[in-house]
């Protein structure tokens, strides 16, 4: 791999055997932008995480914060690479301009509201104690679907104009990010509808695994859509390996959307069924 380095209208130069440049343009800038600010939120957030002893649902109150950080900034970093797949007209067309200003005012609709309600030691998500708090729990699942859509946005323009010489990558971040988009839709309208916990006191999810939160005590769906989401990451970077190793670039995409969504379903049932996926 060669050392990064500007060159004309690339921003970062990578050896082509290993992809593409990313682009110098407004687009990729943004999403780039994004992924470097939930970076650096998450670095400036620390001693507040380690510092403050405040507890909500089992975890220090800054954990959620901290969390969203680490997650949206592999979103946008992830969705910056996947862009290059497209060229630089449709890149920064009408389609992936507007779906991807409209994820960026998701993301800044939800990195100010649960950094608020940390602050107070209280819930983001799944709080319906006030209708103020409940108007506010409906307006993110609508920035959360808007930080969604840019995947299946980019996934259509893609598989209509992305660059098919690396076959593998072109297909896995076809599959990845319109797989990733669907199941985390339904995950997510579940969990909005039925509560993250199956099984549980309204109180909360008992014991939980360290920094995901998830229970061990109780059904919890968040394990289903973590898996569910993060296909837009895994199912591309296996179509990259196969193009590199010339492996079958459908056997190994499919293969793998295959296998995580499966995964993705039993820790569902399970779920549903009262189960926590990592018992006490």
């Amino acid at each position: 791999m060669t050392v990064p380095a500007l060159r004309d209208g690339g921003w970062i130069a990578l050896n082509p055997k290993f992809g593409p440049a990313l682009d110098n343009d407004p687009i990729t800038r943004l999403h780039l932008t994004l992924a470097m600010f939930m970076i650096a939120s998450f670095i400036t957030f620390t001693p507040a995480w380690l510092m403050d002893t405040r507890i909500l649902d089992g975890a220090a109150v800054w954990t959620k914060p901290q969390k969203f950080h680490v997650s949206l900034g592999l979103h946008f970093f992830t969705i910056g690479l996947l862009l290059q797949l497209v060229p630089r007209e449709v890149r920064t067309g009408p389609v992936l301009k507007t779906f991807s200003y409209l994820a960026a005012g998701g993301l800044v609709f939800e990195f100010a509201w649960v950094a608020l309600q940390a602050a107070q030691s209280k819930r983001s998500h799944f709080n319906n104690e006030t209708v103020f708090e409940q108007i506010m729990y409906g307006m993110m699942g609508l920035g959360a679907f808007f930080l969604m859509t840019i995947a299946m946005a980019l996934a259509v323009q893609i598989w209509r104009k992305g660059d098919r010489e690396r076959r593998g990558l072109w297909l896995g971040a076809i599959v990845g990010l319109s797989l990733a988009f669907l199941s985390t839709l339904y995950f997510g309208f579940t969990m909005s509808t039925m509560g993250r916990y199956v099984g549980a006191p309204l109180t909360g999810g008992g014991e939980t695994v360290p920094f995901f939160g998830w229970s061990r005590e109780y059904g919890d769906l968040r394990p289903a859509h973590f898996v569910s989401l993060h296909l837009m990451q895994t199912v591309p970077l296996a179509g990259w390996l196969a193009d590199h190793y010339r492996w079958n670039p459908v056997a190994v995409v499919l293969g793998v959307a295959l296998v995580q969504i499966a995964i993705a379903s039993v820790l569902y049932i399970q779920a549903l069924g009262g189960q926590p996926f990592w018992p006490i």
